[in-house]
């Protein structure tokens, strides 16, 4: 009777699962994963950043770009220390991902608490506990058939319905023991435990969806996360150009449709687009595609904007909890979105009125035009220090189009996506889980590594540079050029605008952050002058090295007093007169 060993077994899952890289940093008894991957670097690229945090952000990227499960792999307490930043955020942000980590238990002392034991037992720190409550599955591996079945289980349960982290956690003797070839239970490939067909909603449900919008007079589609992670980009842009309808977006749903877009309105909430919000508010019928209509997405639930008594509200989502989760809605479809734009396409084509539709778009275009969308006069600031709004428009001036754009969290992220205008589907990314301060910095190397024939330019400021600066030696080890531009006002500028005359500890001695890269090996320049940004961008691309954009902006531009709708503030100021 034959045998293999259990972390030998686990390697051919994730192959079987089409998964190309794994993250993290080999630790406990997770070495013996990644001794199996020795060897078959040609199947499975290992990727070694320098701290767990940045592997879970990167995995957490993997997975939004792919849609595969990014792998995050890291001793027990590491994992579920600094690797969980990267995990609540693909749980908050639906990325498939797969947790592979240990116990750190020293076999048959499981009970003894030995140094970094993770069992939960007395004298142990629960780390199922931890995994529980920020994945949607955990498998805890006590034999070796338990630890290749896991890892089968968990890829399953990070794909299927709503994505999202799942984990195993392997006691010492699963992961090193052996598997008998014909042991039971018996251990099946991995492709059939994937191969489940998409949900849709029924005929009926897409009958009266369509008519509802067919008889529209004003017909508007938000166009969220779902949109993203179903791939449903063309199915989308179809149902808006067949109704003539403008599609605004969350903020993770931005560049679900280039907002070069004639129809594309922009993105909503309480830093969107003042075109965005007033679009939606001026509806009579919603389409909302993968969108939880969070409350920074509804202005606060302001009702002005969105409003059950006055407007009929269409909810698409691949789970039904979230479907009428924060606002009531007239229909809810079930499903996934790819199909199900896809079926409601097909049954919009007869009802449609062509010349309406034609119209309608030629309406939404001259108002996006009169509005100038995207557009201000601040970002042709000639100040100096630079305004943050004439460092986004550098940043779109310079970018092609085929550039993946990785936003961070604090007042740069607002900036980004309240001006940047997207010139591809599926090209930015931003942190819209918990919003880390930090992410940009793995996620555009991570972009780097999985795509690295297109740009990457990362956007974020000194506060989340300094955390995560030693991705710059990752990008150096690993021989490719992402670009950071770096928002540098030596703050954490938006706790402090927040806390107002009573700010303290936000403010950091003044740093020449492109001196440290350089030290790094990298291209690095530190800019203080409009023009400036734009060319070193160009410069950087040249250079096909890991680039470092240090901007000094202007730190008297308040994110919250510029960019803050009307529609929130209200809300926030208990003007606004709730319907429901």
């Amino acid at each position: 009777m034959g045998s293999r060993v259990a972390s030998d077994m686990i390697v051919d899952v994730l192959v079987e699962a089409g998964i190309t890289h794994m993250f993290g940093l080999p630790g406990g008894n997770t070495m013996e994963i990644w001794k199996a991957l020795h060897g078959r670097e040609h199947e499975i690229r290992a990727v070694v950043p320098r701290d767990e945090q940045t592997a879970s952000c990167m995995a957490d990227m993997y997975g939004k770009m792919t849609g595969k499960p990014g792998v995050f792999s890291a001793q027990g307490a590491f994992a579920g220390s600094t690797g969980m930043f990267g995990v609540i955020e693909g749980f908050l942000s639906h990325s498939p991902m797969l947790v592979l980590s240990e116990m750190s238990e020293v076999d048959r002392f499981i009970l003894h608490g030995p140094i970094q034991s993770a069992t939960g037992h007395y004298g142990s720190f629960d780390l199922p506990g931890i995994f529980r409550s920020s994945t949607k599955y955990v498998a805890v591996a006590h034999y070796p058939h338990e630890a290749v079945i896991g890892t089968q289980l968990a890829i399953k349960h990070a794909v299927a319905g709503n994505p999202g982290p799942a984990a195993v956690l392997f006691r010492s003797n699963a992961v090193k023991g052996d598997v008998p070839e014909d042991g039971f239970p018996e251990i099946y490939e991995t492709g059939p435990y994937l191969a489940t067909e998409k949900t849709c909603p029924p005929a009926t449900a897409i009958e009266a969806a369509a008519g509802k919008l067919a008889k529209a007079k004003h017909p508007v589609i938000i166009a969220g996360n779902g949109v993203r992670i179903a791939g449903a980009f063309d199915e989308l842009r179809a149902v808006a150009e067949l109704l003539g309808a403008s599609v605004v977006t969350s903020y993770l749903g931005k560049s679900t449709i280039p907002e070069t877009h004639p129809l594309a309105a922009g993105p909503i909430g309480y830093t969107g687009v003042p075109l965005a919000n007033e679009t939606v508010g001026n509806a009579d019928v919603i389409l909302v595609v993968g969108c939880r209509l969070k409350p920074q997405e509804t202005c606060f639930a302001n009702p002005k904007m969105i409003d059950p008594k006055r407007q009929t509200i269409i909810q698409i989502d691949v789970d039904a909890r979230n479907a009428s989760w924060t606002i009531p809605t007239n229909l809810s479809l079930v499903g996934d979105a790819k199909l199900s734009l896809a079926l409601l396409k097909d049954s919009l084509r007869s009802m449609v009125d062509a010349a309406v539709a034609a119209e309608r778009t030629r309406a939404a275009a001259a108002l996006k035009e009169a509005r100038a969308a995207f557009a201000h006069p601040s970002m042709q600031s000639t100040a100096v220090p630079l305004y943050p709004q004439r460092v986004v428009a550098e940043v779109g001036d310079a970018a092609p189009e085929d550039a993946i754009i990785c936003t961070d969290a604090g007042n740069n992220r607002h900036w980004m996506n309240h001006f940047f205008r997207t010139k591809r589907v599926n090209s930015y990314f931003g942190t819209g889980g918990i919003g880390g301060v930090s992410w940009s910095m793995a996620a555009t190397l991570a972009a780097k590594i999985i795509a690295p024939e297109r740009p990457a330019i990362g956007v974020c400021s000194d506060g989340g540079f300094a955390m995560q600066m030693h991705v710059l030696l990752s990008a150096v080890q690993y021989e490719v050029a992402p670009i950071y531009v770096v928002m540098n006002n030596s703050a954490l500028g938006m706790t402090g605008q927040g806390m107002g005359n009573r700010s303290v500890g936000n403010k950091f001695p003044d740093t020449d952050y492109a001196a440290i890269a350089r030290a790094c090996g990298c291209y690095a320049e530190q800019v203080r002058k409009p023009g400036e940004v734009r060319q070193a961008i160009a410069e950087a691309m040249r250079q096909q090295r890991p680039a470092v954009i240090d901007v000094i902006i202007d730190a008297d531009q308040n994110m919250k007093k510029e960019l803050y709708s009307p529609l929130a503030t209200e809300v926030l100021a208990g003007t606004a007169m709730r319907t429901y």
